[in-house]
């Protein structure tokens, strides 16, 4: 294809075209450009922005709503709570926005109803000319003033239109006043749907933000004349502030230049009703999350970002200055008044001079209609740096606490935003609100234009300028930080948190939407510096960053480096970034620190600093060794002269250093050489990072050589206390030097005498330990603190004199020259305790072995010597007891360290427990009383003093008989294992210790009780023989049921062992009860058998007590038999275990009643049941269900129509049946079961029952009926079916609703929704069922007024006949509304369809919605009957005016109107049931009657009704009723009576529940059955009369005896009876009742019609014996029995139920008048009252 020349064919179209003009959907063109207005208060800001552009200083907005249709205004005069109700409650009709800037002028008239056609002046911000259009989000048809004009707004299909008109003069105001009514509050509009009012804090927040930068100086907001909020503005003057020399007042574009920079403060004072606080729900607020603080920022020396590399960009914005986010505000009940808020504010504003091309400013004013300024501004909003003491805002009022929110978006504490004018979607990346009025945005103003190419680089220019704008802000902020700072840094660390605050504000971070606004800003923040230096605080001042070095933390010993404070690095971590990326600081290098460490001598502190510096840096890994040794090269530190060390006062040199102090071996007070660094520079750096440094531990052995040598051994030598630290320190970590070190430090002192003693300084060898003092000058080392003995003995010191010497001794004769020296056997035994530790152990076993020690006692003899091992210590006790002791003076007997040495020996302390023994065996053997109890005494008072504890078990498994018994007396003595100590055991026939023994018996190794194996075995042997002895023995048990805990196997034994006795009368005559025979005589309890525990129950239950066997004991056997397998009651396992093993014993026992309860309790815990299977096996395969069957009985009545025989009323028998599941079946249809009970058992009707004879496979029947319908053809009038399918769909949902709501939904098979879109009905001509029962050849058929059957997969089909009866179709539409249908679910949902709706609502049914929507559609149906008689007026006015004479019919009557045959319904019934219940025309809806005569009087009693409706009273409106009509329906109603009167019946039952029943009087006031009124009756005794009897009841409270009531009862029988013989009811079918405590007059059950005698008697007998009082109990009781046999016609009170006993009262009118007559002429005898 060619290429095409388009320039040349648009000249073409161009010169031979025709010319036609652009159409515009204006309506929709408004609408698309409303769709990109997303914010909220768009027509707010938009308005707000137009009165700003007017030079307008005050905006008030005022909403005006409608009252509340459904909620009245509140009765009181307080104005807060008008307000209050205003706001919740009222809905939005019109908005008002007035200004006081300039009327509109003629060009501002023709741009207002101009669309794009923007303001022209570059000094405003409307561009593009459609922000006045945002109105059109709410209102059609807006409506504007302003001066002495006005614009109407109005649309012609979708084109809008204006009209203009000028005002009156005075009419016309300087005010500009927009009047917008609200669409949606219009009934008349498609969108009807009034809103409440907007948010009203939200609302405050926006117009207190709206007053930021706009001109305006107050904003007033009004609802419905309450002024609810107000807010001002108040600016002090500007002052200039020169541009900082370093900055270039130029953009990078060059397009703009800033000229001027001026800083002003501002307040806004708020003021607002407190209500508005409370009236509305707070709207939610998304909070901002607050980062974590980030702590230990720059540690590291090589580079303070090292550990930022990695995510710098993610924690740019680490640390920011946000206000802390407060608790949710609570305010008090208290809404009256106002409070206020005041807010102050300080913005920079920078004034820069545009320079732009021509063509670029021909391009910016065809895209906004409007040049580009020549002068521009950008103002800059930061939030002041807040102390804690002080506040940007003040706040006073009982809602003060709502300032929170109104300012919440003044001050950029979270993130600055862009404004123009207003507040833009867009952020600006620092804390700082930026407003530059000529950015240009998007068209809806909420973004800025950075796409389209000359609208995007004026953009850029303007946000560099912005960022201009903040680096001269934060120049003139920390020109504040350095004004106070002094010139020597001093101060610092007080403005340490303002400076982090300043840099935290213009640190940068991410914006939105638009990322590139934030960067912009930021480049030119940093760029706009002539040199890359920029003013920080440091620690020496304010100083420019190329100055300043990073450390990673402040080092005092590099006092002159200025730095950065730590603090402030952390708090600013983002600015750091910003900063050290872009080249603005530097690091601190190894260069910088070696420098300053070389320019002087360090100080004590700052050498201790300086190395927990390198010892830091090392652990961290930062330095290396080699670095740190690098430093100390070339660090010197000058020793402080108060200084206690040994360098005190000296240049300590670090290269010379090479060990350190270790205080836990070295005291740091003793000298230490010069190549050890003092102990104080040391003590807090870790011994790895000493190591480290090159520098070793100082050794003991070079420490000790140190002061061994040279003038420190002379001045060892000399001073004894040197020499006792000395050798202190080393005794003290002697334990912890090695082998060669202790033999170094023993060859260093050997030589020397550095040993003090008592003598003087010894050399070790030659000093004594302390202990030697056999002579007085031996040179005995002084003792000194801390000295160990192990060291003096390495060191040579000696601790005794030779023993050859001693024993020498010993055997030297006893007197003559070597007297002297002779020693008596406590000297001896004096001495060897002394160096009791040092006597080698040879010479220790010579002593013991040598006889030197005297005895005394009774079996020692004169001059006797014994060895140690053969004697007792000094004891009395020990004495007593015939034991051989040592001699020795009292003195010596009280000395530990002689009594230690003598028993070294072998010297027995105490007589072991087998000794004392022994003794008390022999005791016994010999019959020595006394010995034996001095013995036993000893034995038991020194049993811990001896230890003979430890000995227990040998002497528990001792054949030696010593323990006395109970049993026997002493001499007698029996061993530890032949008894024990618990005397209950006695009853087994073990044998008990004494019983002043007993609390000793666990030291004589006794047991408390025999072995539990050996007990079992005895009572299992020897069965109890009385129920005291098996009391005492189970008792027992009971206290050991610890030990069978552990004998499992014996515990089930004892469980399955018939050891239980089961008692039971024993008659001396026949024996025991349950013999055949009946037992007579004298009877006691015997035992009649024994049962083992695990089959035995405790207690005295009365329900299962002839089933199972009960025993009862005290509360220790019972513990016992517990524990053995016996239970209180049975299990439900166990029970239906029991159950199922004999069910007729349980049936006989318990009767039908209590078994069901039986019933019930297992199918409460069928679950449980069926866990276990064999169980559940059991159960099936048992018949324990229970079911009946009803036995018909033939009674005496007969009945002339076989259609009116229902089986129900039937009299009958019910046997109660033991079956299977299978033989039983559930009645889920009450009304198949009354057809096929003869072939039927049925189970329970109880849910809980049925649930659990599901079980056992018993089945519904419905499962095993069969319904086949025979449905006739669809009429051809569906009008009754389509009402009744109508309020199906209406009342379902009120049926649903309680089942919907609470935990009883899962029930819900359908819900209405489901029902309207699926169910149909249909009205036919006939519908008969043919119902047969499965598997018995049974069937039956009968005629059905509704059926509902399928058609398709969901849908219903509901079949109804002409005349259907609600029972029908509630019966039909139940399952499909209820899973588990119940009788009561239909009866309820008939009275649903069937009562009127207010009656309905009387009774707690939610019927609001329906109601409404009928009165909705009969207010329309109202009108559209007005309006059709009046064009029917309108019609016949015209045709009179044509035909101004007609003729007449000759009898002179108005021709009548075609009269419409009623429906077959409507002839059978001529109470109104086709119309439903609540709809139009029932009886909840009023019709209009013609008006009454107000001189007729007023209808006194029922007869002037039936007057009526005989004739006598008739009214005109049914003077054109079709005779043959009348007939029909009186036909009908004369067989329906017949049918009330035939099915009168007997009463079934003896006990009749009272249906309480409201007299004539009641209804007419229109009282109702009240079911919680009715009494109990219980028949009393019949009365013979006329060859019939007549029941008499008796209430439950009466008291009465029959003869009490003879005189009343026969007047009132006569009465009834005639009345009886009246309608020609059955006598039989008549009953009378007493019951003075009801309110019921009379009542009907199921054809059984009982009069209440107590109300005859208070109404009527005591004016009986007048004529009149005859005649008004006459016609009281007529009326009674006619409201009651309705009855049989109509269940409900109703309009129904009423027609029926007017009409039944108008049938029998004529009879009752003829039998009251004769009655009152005579014939009054009851012979008669039959007749």
């Amino acid at each position: 294809m060619a290429t095409m020349d388009f320039a040349r064919l648009r000249n073409q179209a161009m010169n031979d075209g025709q010319d036609s003009e652009v159409t515009v959907n204006t309506r929709a063109l408004i609408d698309k450009v409303l769709a990109r207005y997303s914010s909220e208060h768009t027509t707010l800001r938009e308005l707000i922005q137009n009165a700003s552009d007017a030079g307008a200083s005050t905006v008030v907005i005022k909403y005006e709503t409608d009252p509340s249709l459904n909620v009245p205004a509140p009765q009181s005069s307080d104005e807060s709570v008008l307000l209050k109700h205003v706001i919740q409650h009222h809905t939005l009709r019109r908005l008002t926005v007035s200004n006081n800037g300039q009327p509109f002028s003629n060009a501002d008239w023709s741009r207002l109803k101009s669309i794009a056609d923007g303001n022209p002046d570059e000094t405003k911000i409307g561009a593009f000319g459609v922000g006045f259009y945002s109105v059109f989000a709410d209102c059609d048809e807006p409506f504007v003033v302003s001066g002495n004009k006005m614009m109407a707004f109005y649309w012609k299909g979708n084109t809008l239109s204006t009209k203009v008109a000028v005002l009156s003069p005075e009419q016309s105001s300087s005010d500009t006043t927009f009047s917008l009514k609200y669409r949606q509050a219009n009934p008349s509009s498609p969108s009807y749907n009034p809103s409440k009012a907007p948010n009203l804090p939200s609302l405050c927040q926006f117009l207190s933000t709206s007053l930021t930068f706009v001109g305006l100086s107050s904003i007033e907001l009004h609802l419905d004349g309450h002024k609810i909020a107000s807010f001002g503005k108040k600016t002090s003057p500007p002052s200039d502030i020169q541009i900082p020399a370093g900055l270039n007042p130029k953009t990078e574009g060059g397009l703009m230049t800033v000229s001027r920079v001026s800083r002003q403060s501002s307040q806004i004072d708020s003021v607002w009703s407190n209500v508005i606080a409370t009236a509305q729900n707070p709207a939610r607020r998304v909070v901002d999350a607050v980062p974590a603080e980030i702590k230990n920022a720059g540690s590291s020396l090589k580079s303070f970002f090292s550990k930022l590399s990695g995510n710098a960009q993610t924690n740019s914005r680490a640390a920011r200055p946000l206000i802390p986010v407060e608790k949710p505000v609570t305010f008090g009940e208290d809404i009256s008044g106002e409070s206020r808020a005041v807010i102050f504010l300080q913005v920079c504003t920078v004034e820069a001079d545009t320079h732009v091309t021509r063509g670029f400013s021909a391009e910016i004013e065809r895209a906004t209609k409007k040049p580009p300024p020549k002068k521009t501004k950008v103002a800059l909003l930061t939030s002041p740096f807040q102390e804690i003491s002080e506040s940007l805002s003040t706040a006073s009022g009982t809602t003060s606490g709502l300032s929170a929110k109104i300012f919440a978006d003044i001050l950029p504490t979270n993130a600055g935003r862009i404004f123009i004018g207003f507040p833009t979607a867009q952020t600006t990346g620092i804390l700082a609100h930026v407003s530059a009025p000529s950015l240009i945005p998007t068209v809806e103003r909420e973004s800025i234009d950075l796409n389209a190419r000359y609208i995007s680089n004026w953009n850029y220019e303007l946000l560099r300028v912005a960022g201009l704008a903040a680096r001269i802000s934060y120049v003139l902020d920390i020109s504040e930080i350095k004004a106070k700072t002094a010139s020597d840094g001093t101060g610092v660390p007080s403005l340490i948190p303002k400076a982090a605050y300043v840099l935290q504000q213009y640190s940068s971070s991410l914006s939105a939407p638009s990322g590139l606004v934030g960067q912009t800003i930021e480049d030119a923040f940093w760029s706009c510096s002539k040199e890359r230096s920029i003013d920080i605080l440091s620690s020496k001042g304010v100083l420019p960053s190329k100055s300043v070095r990073m450390p990673a933390e402040t080092l005092s010993f590099l006092g002159e480096v200025p730095m950065v404070p730590q603090e402030l690095a952390t708090g600013a971590m983002a600015f750091m970034l910003s900063l050290h990326n872009r080249g603005f600081i530097s690091d601190l290098t190894m260069e910088d620190i070696r420098k300053g460490l070389e320019a002087r001598a360090l100080t004590d502190t700052e050498l201790m600093e300086f190395l927990k510096w390198c010892s830091s840096k090392l652990d961290s890994g930062e330095l290396d060794p080699p670095s740190v040794r690098n430093l100390f090269a070339v660090t010197i530190a000058a020793l402080q002269d108060n200084s206690t060390d040994a360098g005190s006062g000296t240049i300590l040199q670090l290269s010379t250093v090479e060990s350190y102090v270790n205080s836990s071996r070295i005291n740091p007070t003793l000298p230490i050489p010069s190549w050890t660094m003092p102990f104080k520079f040391t003590n807090s750096i870790p011994v790895k990072q000493l190591q480290m440094f090159g520098w070793q531990e100082l050794s003991i052995v070079g420490w000790l050589r140190f002061m061994t040598s040279g003038n420190n051994l002379a001045n060892l030598l000399a001073s004894e206390s040197l020499a006792t630290q000395t050798l202190t320190l080393i005794s003290k970590g002697w334990d912890q030097i090695d082998v060669s070190s202790k033999e170094a430090v023993r060859n260093i002192l050997a030589p020397h005498p550095v040993l003090p003693t008592k003598m003087g300084m010894r050399r070790p060898e030659e000093a004594y330990f302390t202990t030697v003092k056999l002579f007085d000058d031996l040179p005995t080392v002084k003792p000194f603190p801390g000295v160990k003995d192990k060291f003096l003995l390495a060191l040579g010191v000696r601790k005794t004199i030779e023993l050859s010497v001693v024993f020498e001794r010993m055997k030297a004769p006893q007197g003559g020259q070597d007297a002297k020296i002779s020693w008596s056997h406590m000297e001896l035994i004096r001495y060897f305790a002394s160096v009791l530790q040092e006597i080698p152990q040879q010479d220790l076993e010579r002593l013991r072995e040598t006889a030197f020690l005297p005895g005394i006692g009774s079996a020692s003899k004169p001059d006797q010597l014994f060895k140690a091992r053969d004697l007792y210590a000094p004891a009395p006790s020990i004495g007593a007891l015939g034991l051989t002791q040592i001699k020795l003076p009292q003195e010596l007997q009280s000395q530990p360290r002689e009594k230690k040495f003598l028993l070294a020996l072998g010297l027995m302390e105490y007589p072991s427990a087998l000794t004392i023994i022994k003794i008390m065996e022999g005791a016994g053997r010999t019959n020595n009383r006394h010995l034996y109890d001095l013995s036993l005494v000893y034995f038991l008072q020194n049993y811990f003093v001896n230890g003979y504890e430890k000995d227990k078990a040998k002497i528990s498994t001792l054949k030696i008989p010593f323990l006395p018994t109970e049993q026997v007396d002493f001499p007698t003595l029996v061993a530890p294992f032949q008894c024990y100590s618990n005397e209950a055991a006695d009853c087994f026939g073990y044998a008990i210790i004494r019983a002043d023994i007993s609390p000793h018996a666990d030291k004589l190794g006794l047991q408390r009780d025999p072995p539990i194996r050996d007990v079992v075995q005895k009572l299992l042997s020897q069965p109890v023989k009385s129920k005291i002895e098996a009391e005492v023995k189970f008792s027992y048990i009971a206290t050991r049921l610890g030990d069978l805990d552990f004998t499992k196997p014996m515990l089930t034994s004892l469980s399955s062992a018939k050891i239980v006795p089961i008692f039971r009368k024993y008659h001396s005559a026949g024996g025991f009860d349950g013999l055949k025979e009946k037992q007579s005589g004298i009877s006691e309890m015997r035992i009649h058998h024994y049962v083992s525990p695990n089959s035995v129950f405790l207690g005295m239950d009365q329900e299962y007590r002839d089933l199972i066997e009960y025993v009862q004991y005290g509360p220790e056997a019972t513990t016992f038999l517990l524990k053995a397998g016996a239970k209180h009651e049975p299990s439900i396992s166990e029970l239906a275990r029991l159950l199922a093993e004999n069910p007729p014993k349980f049936l006989s026992t318990m009767g039908h009643e209590k078994y069901l309860g039986l019933l019930r309790k297992l199918a409460e815990q069928a679950s449980q049941l069926w866990k276990d299977k064999s169980l559940a096996d059991t159960l099936r395969k048992s018949k324990i269900l229970l079911g009946y069957k009803d036995i018909k009985t033939e009674t005496k009545k007969e009945y002339a129509d076989d259609d009116n025989y229902e089986d129900d009323d039937v009299a009958g028998l019910r046997e109660w049946l033991l079956v299977s599941g299978n033989e039983v079946t559930i009645i889920d249809e009450v009304h198949w079961y009354s057809k096929f009970r003869d072939y039927l058992i049925a189970a329970p009707q109880e849910e809980v029952l049925e649930t659990f004879y599901e079980k056992f496979g018993a089945k519904k029947i419905s499962d095993q009926v069969k319904e086949e319908p025979r449905i006739g053809n669809p009429l051809r009038d569906q009008k009754s079916a389509l009402k009744l399918q109508e309020a199906i769909f209406e009342r379902s949902r009120l049926f649903l609703h309680e089942y919907e709501r609470d935990a009883s939904s899962h029930v819900v098979r359908h819900d209405a929704k489901w029902l309207t879109s699926n169910l149909k009905v249909e009205l036919v001509s006939d519908i008969s069922i043919r119902v047969s029962l499965l598997d018995h050849n049974v069937a039956y058929s009968q005629r059905r007024t509704a059926f509902i059957r399928r058609s398709g997969r969901h849908q219903r089909i509901l079949s109804i006949v002409q005349k259907y009866d609600h029972y029908d179709v509630s019966s039909q539409l139940i399952p499909l509304l209820i899973k588990r249908p119940k009788q009561n679910d239909v009866i309820a949902l008939e009275q649903i369809l069937t009562e009127p709706l207010r009656r309905l609502q009387q009774k707690g049914i939610n019927v609001e919605r329906i109601l409404r929507k009928q009165e909705y559609e009969a207010r329309i149906a109202q009108q559209q009957e007005l309006k059709r008689q009046g064009e029917e007026n309108a019609r016949r006015a015209e045709e009179l005016k044509r035909n101004p004479i007609q003729e007449q019919p000759a009898n002179g009557h108005v021709k009548e109107q075609p009269y419409e045959e009623p429906s077959r319904n409507e002839l059978e019934s001529p109470d109104p049931a086709p119309t439903m219940p609540g709809a139009f025309g029932s009886p909840e809806q009023p019709q209009p009657s013609a008006p009454l005569n107000r001189n007729q009087p007023a209808h006194k009693n029922l007869f002037n009704k039936f007057a009526k409706t005989l004739g006598f009273e008739q009214d005109k409106r049914l003077s054109s009723t079709n005779p043959p009509q009348i007939s029909k329906d009186l036909q009908a109603t004369k067989k329906n009576i017949q049918n009330a009167i035939s099915e009168c019946r007997p009463a079934g039952r003896d006990v009749i529940d009272s249906k309480h029943h409201a007299d004539a009087t009641e209804l007419d006031k229109g009282g109702y059955c009240n079911d919680e009124q009715a009494e109990n009756i219980a028949k009393a005794y019949t009365v013979p009369i006329d060859g019939i009897s007549i029941d008499v009841y008796f209430g439950k409270f009466q008291l009465e005896k029959p003869r009490d009531i003879e005189e009343p009862i026969s007047a009132f029988l006569p009465l009834i009876l005639s009345l009886t013989k009246i309608f020609g009811v059955d006598p039989s079918a008549i009953n009378i009742f007493l019951d003075s405590k009801s309110n019921t007059v009379a009542f009907n059950l199921s054809g059984s019609l009982f009069f209440n005698l107590a109300w005859f008697m208070e109404l009527h007998w005591s004016e009986w014996g007048t004529e009149a009082g005859k005649n008004r109990a006459w016609d009281a009781w007529y009326l009674t029995y006619c409201h009651e046999l309705a009855h049989n016609l109509v269940k409900d009170h109703n309009a129904r139920h009423q027609w029926y006993q007017q009409q039944i009262a108008v049938e029998f009118a004529r009879g009752f008048r003829t039998r009251l007559g004769a009655y009152l002429g005579g014939e009054k005898t009851q012979a008669s009252l039959l007749d």
